[in-house]
């Protein structure tokens, strides 16, 4: 990956990272989550991965990222049952690390089609959204007083992570890129941002209306890895991107429907 590649992704990760807490200092947990819920790295990624590759490739690493995305909901699980009984940071991160790390590896044990792979998506993700409904909600303290510095203190934590990750997963061969690509960087960029300044319960909440934004997420792989199969890797990427705009602003709606007066 060129220079200019990985400061391009690093940065855009960190616009919508600064973004999501700017958002979550002011708004309700779920309007968070629709913006961490974008694929602001993978996406990068996979513009990226077709300038230097082809259909086939494409179609490969697409279908393990499809597989793989399941191993955000044990993370996410992890570090919000960890994060609402008043754990630090360091234990609550290194939960939801371990616990992706883990899932990932139990999937990648197992050969997938695209039949199962979002059979399995539908199965955890529908699982995990049924359990964890009433965590849904947290009280968000009020905002702290912003120093000149926090904003870009904020963007450099997260180029510094996001550049860490890439360095890291170029090393480990193709072999593998479908799952390096699914890293949850924008969710550790937002935990070590936001943890101390918000609370874990506030943070918890945002993952955990994160798995219902996923939903768009988990459509935008499945779109990458159709089209290529086809031979339409561009298409795939174009159509990709934005079904998870659309989901994220049917369910915006439909909040604001339901409940005008908290919208």
């Amino acid at each position: 990956m060129s220079f200019l590649a990985l400061i391009l992704k690093a940065l855009t990760t960190a616009v919508i990272v600064v973004a999501a807490s700017l958002v979550a200092e002011r708004t309700r947990p779920f309007l968070a989550a629709m913006v961490l819920s974008l694929p602001v790295s993978t996406g990068p990624a996979y513009v990226l991965l077709a300038l230097d590759h082809d259909a086939p490739f494409i179609t490969d690493a697409s279908l393990a990222s499809l597989a793989g995305n399941v191993a955000i909901v044990p993370a996410a699980l992890a570090y919000a049952a960890l994060a609402r009984r008043g754990s630090g940071l360091i234990p609550s991160y290194a939960g939801l690390i371990a616990a992706w790390l883990a899932a990932m590896l139990v999937v990648r044990a197992f050969t997938w089609t695209t039949t199962s792979a979002v059979t399995l998506n539908l199965v955890v993700f529908a699982a995990a959204i049924a359990a964890t409904w009433g965590w849904r909600t947290a009280t968000t303290p009020p905002p702290a007083r912003r120093r000149w510095f926090d904003i870009p203190l904020r963007a450099a934590i997260v180029v510094a992570v996001v550049v860490s990750v890439i360095l890291v997963s170029e090393s480990v061969g193709p072999s593998i890129t479908g799952y390096a690509a699914l890293f949850p960087a924008s969710y550790s960029s937002f935990i070590l941002l936001m943890h101390r300044r918000l609370g874990g319960a506030v943070v918890a909440a945002a993952f955990i209306n994160g798995l219902i934004m996923l939903v768009g997420f988990t459509a935008f792989l499945l779109a990458i890895h159709l089209f290529a199969r086809a031979g339409h890797v561009w298409t795939g990427i174009l159509v990709g991107l934005a079904l998870p705009i659309l989901w994220s602003a049917s369910l915006l709606a439909f909040i604001r429907f339901r409940r005008p007066s908290r919208a």
